[in-house]
């Protein structure tokens, strides 16, 4: 009996263990599109902390780091 409680109680506690949410990730830029990803510190996006952008050459940029927040914007390229 205590077995089985301790094995309840471990499973319970194993179950209520909240991992940290990693930095949001942006979604991949569509075939033909130009694309910019801004991350942000906060979810009203004052602060932006870092940013990506992917030209229609496949040129990719990047700067600062990835925030929790973010932007994502895609133009067709002509």
């Amino acid at each position: 009996m205590i077995r089985r409680a301790l094995i309840a109680v471990a499973l319970t506690a194993t179950t209520l263990v909240v991992l940290p949410a990693g930095p949001a990730q942006a979604r991949p830029c569509g075939l033909d599109y130009s694309c910019t990803t801004t991350y942000y510190s906060d979810s009203a996006h004052t602060n932006a902390v870092g940013g990506k952008q992917e030209d229609c050459d496949g040129t990719t940029r990047t700067w600062g780091v990835r925030g929790p927040y973010l932007t994502f914007s895609e133009r067709p390229c002509f």
